[in-house]
């Protein structure tokens, strides 16, 4: 399955599962792919997200896997309704599922502080995953993979981070890159857009609606009534 470009291979949760599992899983796909989803029955209501990224570490949230977990249980009938609750590590997110399109309900991204890495000045936050985003002149020639490991290699980050890079292009659009720490650069992040988009949106860069270009497609983001949403697109691979 495909969240705006994020591609992952995704089943039913049986049991536990090793790292080395993970990482076999991923050598034998037919196609590149950033994680491995499981997912687990929980009530007519409510599955469980296994996450794993591509090297078999878990993560705390993965906002396109959570999507693609949502249209998964609806497609092949875990659940009785379009609108239901998908357990992750850093809570409980709300997923409504409309043909191609799942949105969720997001936590608020934590806003972090300015540190300088490589004479680029960036802003950390925290979205139940650690981010560092910086803004560039030119998002498509930028050494995103040689910054990511500078950034990594210092002593702010000891669980790692995920980098994203972005130019603001107007009040309504974003344009972004980023790499994923435990898997590289990626299509698309969706904890990514949601920590860029509340930034920008706290310093009155971008409007309430708003939506973050990536390689992989787009992600629209609003905040609607002090509440956080993203939405985008699901498909099969």
């Amino acid at each position: 399955m495909s969240g705006t470009g994020n591609n992952f291979i995704v089943g039913i949760y049986d049991r536990e599962v090793s790292d080395i599992e993970i990482i076999s899983i991923v050598a034998d796909s037919i196609m590149p792919v950033d994680g491995v989803i499981f997912v687990e029955y929980i009530n007519s209501d409510t599955v469980k997200m296994h996450y794993f990224n591509n090297d078999g570490s878990p993560a705390e949230l993965c906002v396109n896997g959570v999507r693609c977990t949502a249209k998964y249980a609806v497609d092949n009938e875990m659940v009785n309704t379009n609108n239901l609750t998908v357990l992750a590590p850093v809570g409980d997110l709300q997923a409504f599922v409309e043909d191609d399109y799942v949105q969720i309900h997001a936590p608020n991204p934590e806003i972090g502080t300015e540190i300088k890495i490589d004479n680029k000045i960036g802003m950390t936050s925290n979205v139940g995953n650690p981010h560092l985003m910086v803004e560039v002149d030119d998002v498509d020639n930028f050494d995103l993979d040689n910054f990511s490991e500078t950034a990594r290699n210092t002593k702010l980050f000891t669980n790692g981070v995920n980098v994203e890079i972005y130019n603001v292009i107007d009040e309504k659009f974003i344009y972004a890159r980023v790499n994923e720490r435990g898997v590289g650069e990626t299509d698309a992040c969706g904890s990514g857009a949601l920590a860029l988009f509340s930034y920008l949106y706290s310093i009155k860069k971008v409007a309430s609606e708003a939506v973050v270009v990536y390689p992989g497609g787009e992600l629209e983001l609003s905040f609607l009534d002090n509440k956080l949403y993203l939405k985008g697109t699901v498909t099969y691979l």
